[in-house]
């Protein structure tokens, strides 16, 4: 009875894995690494932990390198990121007080492959979801104002519980766009990576004025 039994259950186990074949594989572990650059800063999330950030300071003015950061994680994989371009205050203005007071501009690419693979995974295109949450100044005739604390308006946009989360709904949410090397000219750590065609630069619809963003996509 009890060897019948046990082959009943063997059985049951056995056709629930061939059934749904992805759940057994979503159990192990793979070790993954993502090559980043960002102008200026980013934090990287994965099935809403936080694997990496960008080693220096948001708070740094000219910022432009890339990141390397290696993490285990388990199928499906849901990246997030939040990713800043450098402002000096609320006016959404650099340099601010010099001759070449200005409204900067953003840009971010992101690859992930596994390691023991070296394939690439996942790459930053035009099918990731993006959230602005900050966008700074509205009105960018200010950008030469010799008092842009008064003249800048901004807007700021609360974070999303679980915006990291696979359960969270991004319906709302826009396609970021991509750009060329030129518009967002790329400097410094950018060639230090070696770029997979598919990786592109990203941002919201806006590079200059929408400084603090949001990112995220799932890889099944």
């Amino acid at each position: 009875m009890r060897i019948k039994i046990f082959l009943l259950i063997s059985i049951a186990v056995s056709s629930l894995l061939l059934a749904h074949p992805a759940q057994a594989a979503q159990s192990k572990p793979i070790s993954f690494q993502a090559e980043v650059w960002a102008d200026n800063w980013f934090a990287l999330y994965v099935n809403g932990k936080k694997v990496g950030e960008d080693s220096v300071p948001i708070t740094t003015e000219r910022s432009f390198n890339s990141e390397k950061i290696e993490f285990t994680a388990t199928y499906p994989l849901t990246i997030g990121i939040i990713a800043k371009d450098f402002v000096e205050d609320s006016t959404g203005l650099e340099y601010i007080g010099k001759p070449n007071q200005q409204i900067g501009d953003a840009g971010l690419i992101l690859q992930i492959r596994e390691k023991n693979s070296a394939k690439v995974i996942t790459a930053t295109g035009k099918d990731w979801k993006v959230l602005t949450i900050n966008r700074a100044p509205l009105n960018p005739e200010c950008e030469k104002s010799s008092n842009p604390a008064a003249d800048c308006k901004y807007s700021n946009t609360s974070i999303p519980k679980g915006w990291n989360q696979l359960t969270f709904k991004d319906k709302l949410w826009k396609y970021a766009k991509e750009f060329t090397e030129q518009a967002v000219g790329v400097k410094e750590g950018y060639f230090d990576i070696s770029w997979a065609p598919s990786a592109k630069l990203i941002w919201s619809e806006d590079l200059r004025l929408d400084n603090t963003i949001l990112l995220r996509k799932i890889i099944k």
